[in-house]
């Protein structure tokens, strides 16, 4: 029984991670996106190591903290983090991410007035860099078991930020009714 407690009591503290404000010492709550560069945080851009406002620039992004961020739902603290992980890097699912968050940038206005336009038009390239680089890409349920493609979220990322899919890539119906972009 004791040794049960201590073992549970140990696996418990090892477990936690800390907060990743506390990590990078200052907050990653509330900040403002500002584009320095236009192609930043799009493969194979990697710009943003060398920005200014990137939090994550001279540490990089752990493994498990991409996605304590990515959960904690400030989307500019999330974009930098993915784009970091991006460029040091380069795989499908960080692109994805990267999409994600510039899109919810835009949508939600946290990018400074003279940015916000190039905000959506730059997560319509992200989205468009998982189709053409990265068609394969998968990304894991909250599990990690069950993986699932990401070339069609973002054609639908694409368009639904009033952009044009490009690369023959086309919108089908499967069997069961499901949507799936494709390129014939």
């Amino acid at each position: 029984m004791r040794t049960g407690f201590l073992l549970a009591a140990v696996a418990a503290l090892s477990g936690c991670y800390e907060d990743p404000t506390i990590i990078y010492g200052k907050s990653l709550d509330g900040m403002t996106f500002t584009v320095t560069d236009p192609a930043m945080g799009i493969y194979p851009n990697t710009s943003v190591l060398d920005d200014p406002n990137n939090p994550f620039a001279g540490s990089g992004v752990g493994t498990e903290t991409k996605w304590q961020i990515q959960s904690g739902g400030d989307p500019v603290a999330g974009y930098y983090a993915w784009a970091t992980v991006l460029a040091n890097g380069p795989y499908g699912e960080a692109q994805y991410y990267v999409a994600v968050n510039l899109a919810a940038i835009y949508q939600r206005g946290r990018a400074d007035q003279g940015s916000l336009a190039q905000t959506r038009e730059m997560a319509v390239k992200a989205y468009q860099s998982v189709l053409d680089n990265f068609p394969d890409a998968v990304t894991y349920d909250a599990s990690g078991t069950v993986a699932y493609d990401l070339v069609t979220p973002a054609y639908k990322g694409v368009v639904e930020l009033g952009g044009t899919v490009t690369g023959g890539w086309v919108m089908v119906k499967t069997s069961s009714g499901a949507d799936r972009a494709v390129k014939p």
